[in-house]
């Protein structure tokens, strides 16, 4: 916009209604985990990149599983991947949800990741930080807006399943870290994204 001459640009993003994203206190340290859940949510295009979460996962343990909410127009060839890399066990492809149901599945989930190949702002990124999930995401489009590395969430290279394998490791096997940004992720959302502020500088703008 101020490449075209736009003056005065401020930049509001989206928020989150903080009231239906509630973090469970009773949740089990990772490192106590029998079974780690690694999640995302959104379209299966090729931008979302779905295919390099599953290709990451033959370089992570058995016990680590990932879980991927939403549909699209490459959800055969992804199945397809699964079957050719022996994964079916490790992977779960779920249709669309309801809101209130994906919350659910946040809720149960540990890590979110989404190794986008180009992004806007990423809502679904807000709403797993929201529950205080770390998340892993590459450096692209808006990202980076509130992706902070090693504060609220790791940042991996675009196209690279095996950086993205070493990113998790690096989360599952650093419980200090892992909290710490579980932590951060609640605070940046209740302090710069909950709808609230959002209307609140949409007023002030207006």
């Amino acid at each position: 916009a101020k490449e075209m001459g736009a003056k005065n640009v401020m930049v509001v993003p989206n928020g989150v209604d903080l009231g239906k994203f509630k973090i469970k206190n009773e949740k089990l340290k990772i490192s106590e985990k029998k079974q780690i859940i690694l999640i995302t949510t959104g379209r299966l295009v090729k931008k979302n990149a779905i295919g390099d979460i599953i290709k990451a996962l033959q370089f992570l343990p058995d016990n680590i599983i990932f879980r991927s909410i939403g549909s699209g127009q490459d959800e055969e060839s992804l199945i397809n991947l699964v079957g050719e890399l022996g994964l079916v066990k490790r992977v779960l492809f779920l249709p669309y949800i309801n809101h209130t149901g994906m919350v659910e599945i946040l809720k149960d989930s540990d890590i979110f990741i989404r190794p986008s190949l180009s992004e806007g702002l990423g809502s679904s990124f807000l709403e797993a930080m929201a529950m205080g999930l770390p998340i892993i995401g590459t450096k692209v489009g808006g990202i980076p807006d509130f992706l902070e590395d090693n504060q609220t969430g790791l940042f991996c290279e675009v196209n690279n399943p095996e950086d993205i394998a070493n990113k998790v490791m690096t989360l599952v096997g650093n419980q200090e870290l892992y909290q710490k940004i579980s932590l951060n992720n609640r605070k940046v959302i209740e302090e710069k994204y909950d709808w609230d502020i959002i209307a609140g500088r949409f007023q002030t703008i207006f």
